[in-house]
């Protein structure tokens, strides 16, 4: 585990207007990966379906600390709690683009969750732009890849870095996603010498460096 700096709480506001890219599963996996890192995380699940919360009351460990919030409370919230946690992951709802612009309002880093496809890529596009237009920090996470690289993901991957920082490492299309988040878990839980539980592993540390949560070796 590396040493926190205490008080100095980051914010992860994980983003996509379209529905069904795993913006979720990405959120509870980081912050479960974050957590047994020694980490205290906080995710804030402001989408109105409340699948965070769902998959919350069937979790049997503290951390991480989940609550539903409306998006407007969002910054109060965080002034409230700054000293309480060193990551709090913001999941928002798709379609809602006023909820969104709340959270990246207050984030350090808004995370973009796109599939390798063309409609998910051009909606992904519209965020990049309006991010751009206003200056707020953010990376590109590929989710629900082909398992195995291929030259077709890899041209994808390619794109995408085009378009801005994209974080290094993907989250497959896996059942273990599923199958963890069905037992109140995250895949470095579930199956911690699995695939999906290194993919987690390193997209995780990659977000944390960003953040300056983790320091380099």
């Amino acid at each position: 585990m590396t040493e926190i700096g205490r008080g100095q709480m980051k914010v992860l506001a994980t983003v996509q207007q379209k529905g069904g890219t795993g913006k979720s599963t990405a959120s509870l996996n980081v912050a479960v990966a974050a957590a047994l890192q020694g980490y205290r995380v906080a995710v804030l699940d402001t989408d109105p379906q409340g699948s965070l919360q769902l998959w919350r009351n069937l979790r049997r460990k503290r951390w991480p600390c989940v609550e539903e919030l409306r998006s407007e409370a969002l910054a109060g919230w965080l002034a409230r709690n700054r000293l309480l946690f060193d990551l709090v992951v913001v999941d928002t709802p798709a379609h809602d683009g006023n909820t969104i612009a709340d959270a990246v309002n207050v984030a350090h880093l808004a995370l973009i969750v796109t599939q390798p496809t063309m409609l998910a890529t051009s909606v992904a596009m519209r965020l990049r732009n309006l991010f751009i237009d206003h200056d707020i920090p953010f990376a590109i996470l590929l989710s629900q890849t082909p398992p195995t690289l291929t030259a077709r993901l890899v041209q994808w991957t390619d794109n995408h870095r085009r378009l801005g920082t994209v974080v290094q490492g993907q989250l497959a299309y896996r059942f273990a996603y599923q199958d963890a988040i069905a037992v109140g878990m995250g895949v470095v839980e579930y199956e911690p010498d699995g695939r999906a539980a290194t993919e987690v592993q390193i997209v995780t540390e990659w977000i944390l460096r960003r953040l300056e949560l983790l320091n380099e070796p």
